[in-house]
């Protein structure tokens, strides 16, 4: 009894032993890594080159010109802002859209919900999580678009997104467009993929 009992000590330090120093070793997640799986983080950056042409595509675009004549843009997240800074630092790239300088900047899921704090062109999505209900609310709320590049998310109830088949399209979701009185021109509308 007493050598079974020994034996059993020894395994479980032999085995404590062995694990320990890989348990030690193994990195700490933190809140600034990306929380995208590949496939989402693939769509995100799909999305950002698709989210200009859907916002150039707006027929009252001129109307939701910031009193700097800029484009406001808000990128929204929920949870790890990493994502978001990654969209930013992309749009930031972009020059002008239909003439009018762009202007990114990243704001919070829960502060979104408050309000958007003024005049906005667009709203670009860079979390998954986001419920369908809040992205319905936002752009029927705002009367803005509201463009997610997530599976899913156009027919959740963004206005915009991406629909990958065979090859990968803009995504519109017609009711909630006019939910919040947005209107793509017709040339947009023949090359998207709608879902109605």
């Amino acid at each position: 009894m007493i050598l079974a009992a020994s034996m059993l000590a020894r395994s479980l330090w032999l085995g404590l032993s062995l694990c320990l120093p890989l348990w030690v070793g193994m990195p700490v997640a933190r809140a600034e890594t990306p929380a995208l799986w590949q496939e989402d983080a693939q769509r995100l950056r799909v999305g950002l080159t698709i989210f200009p042409a859907c916002l150039g595509a707006l027929e009252s675009l001129d109307d939701a010109l910031a009193p700097d004549g800029s484009l406001r843009v808000l990128v929204v997240y929920e949870g790890s802002d990493a994502p978001a800074r990654q969209a930013v630092s992309s749009l930031e790239t972009i020059d002008r859209i239909r003439g009018h300088p762009l202007r990114a900047s990243i704001l919070s899921a829960s502060a979104l919900d408050q309000g958007t704090g003024g005049r906005v062109a667009g709203i670009f999505v860079a979390s998954v999580e986001l419920t369908p209900k809040r992205l319905r609310t936002w752009s029927e709320r705002d009367q803005v678009m509201v463009f997610s590049p997530f599976a899913g998310a156009v027919e959740a109830g963004a206005v915009a997104g991406i629909h990958v088949a065979d090859r990968i399209l803009p995504a519109i979701n017609r009711i909630q467009a006019q939910r919040a009185r947005i209107r793509f021109k017709p040339f947009f509308l023949k090359v998207a993929w709608q879902y109605e």
